[in-house]
């Protein structure tokens, strides 16, 4: 996809509270704002940083805003690490926006942010969040630049926000260079309206690890248990999507070597599985990181660690091309033997999922008992 606009770098002073100024910016006022601010330096997100575009575009931002979260941490809190959707055609499966508001809720509140969401039908709402969040040296987590709908990072503005500035995790050209998009609302339009995350201030109290954990584990143990969502029918969900997988590949008659499309699709479906599935390292992480948090129940969280690591170890081979539409991927995926195998790798993975998610219930029932959850409700 090629990269729209005009890119441009502008320097501003330390502070970053307002960007460079056009020679045609607005009269000064209350409520005046620049024809054009840009927020340097804000770090770069991209595949080759961060695997998931909402937790490495919200990593990006909060380092920019001197508060460094963790990459692993932002994936657990927000369920990241743990998602598993499956759709046959769906080649947005491995979109985690098909669970919000619950990640980006649960994100905010471990690291102990406020935040704000503008939904992504009125565009001079989304234009005046822009300007204000600019305005204080704060960058935009947005859908609205290049590419499908996932996070980038919004860093500035052009033309009265009728240009929008940032990086996507789909922009070509440049790495060291902003992206510039003309036409944004048009694009966020065909995107079913996605909004705009506005980071908010700092809370007064900062979240106790120990309840985050708990409450992350209660996420996890629901994203792998339920296998049906109603904001996403015709969806297999959580432990029982690798069944789905697995059995999906062994259709024949779904894999037709002389369709290109469908091939294609077929592909991209099965990539964005084999993402989750190499996720599960960040799962492992997640857990470890919270350990000494609980430690009457780390062994516990320490042996799903391990079972998650196993899980992702079975994702070895099943993804090996650079792209779901190169003609070598879509021969492998027309191979029936090579699918029958990567079946099993699936199965594999689920079984030792399976083990991490009871390791996960056990550590749950240790801090959290029948009798004292009863007691919150």
């Amino acid at each position: 996809m090629s990269q729209e606009g005009a890119v441009r770098l502008l320097f501003v002073s330390a502070m970053g509270a307002w960007a460079a100024v056009a020679a045609s910016a607005q009269p000064a006022g209350p409520q005046a704002f620049p024809a054009r601010a840009v927020v340097p330096d804000v770090p770069r997100v991209g595949y080759d940083v961060h695997l998931c575009p909402f937790p490495g575009s919200l990593y990006a931002v909060m380092g920019f805003l001197g508060e460094p979260c963790g990459y692993d941490y932002t994936m657990g809190t927000s369920g990241a690490a743990f998602r598993r959707i499956w759709n046959r055609d769906d080649g947005g499966n491995v979109d985690l926006m098909y669970l919000a508001p619950e990640p980006y809720e649960r994100v905010f509140a471990a690291l102990g942010y406020e935040f704000r969401v503008v939904p992504g039908d009125d565009k001079a709402a989304m234009i005046q969040a822009v300007r204000e969040s600019i305005a204080a040296g704060r960058p935009v987590l947005g859908f609205v630049l290049v590419g499908p709908p996932e996070r980038g990072v919004i860093t500035g503005y052009d033309k009265d926000g009728e240009t929008l500035v940032g990086w996507s995790y789909f922009q070509e050209g440049p790495k060291d260079q902003y992206c510039e998009v003309p036409d944004w609302f048009q694009r966020a339009a065909s995107h079913s309206g996605q909004g705009l995350i506005l980071v908010g201030d700092k809370k007064r109290e900062m979240p106790d690890q120990r309840e985050v954990l708990i409450s992350s584990l209660k996420w996890v143990i629901d994203l792998a248990r339920t296998s049906e969502r109603p904001t996403i029918p015709d969806h297999v969900c959580g432990l029982a999507a690798y069944d789905a997988w697995a059995d999906g590949l062994e259709v024949d008659e779904d894999y037709p070597a002389d369709d290109f499309e469908t091939m294609s699709t077929r592909c991209m479906v099965h990539c964005d599985q084999c993402v989750m599935l190499h996720e599960r390292l960040s799962a492992a992480a997640y857990l470890r990181l919270m350990g000494p948090e609980v430690p009457e129940v780390m062994d516990h969280l320490e042996a799903a660690a391990g079972h998650y690591e196993d899980a992702a170890a079975c994702g070895k081979g099943l993804w090996r091309w650079a792209s779901w539409d190169d003609p070598a991927t879509q021969r492998a995926f027309a191979d029936r033997e090579f699918r029958v195998q990567a079946a099993k790798s699936i199965r594999a993975a689920r079984d030792h999922e399976a083990l991490a998610v009871e390791d996960l219930e056990q550590a749950l029932a240790e801090l959290e008992p029948p009798d004292a959850a009863q007691a919150h409700r």
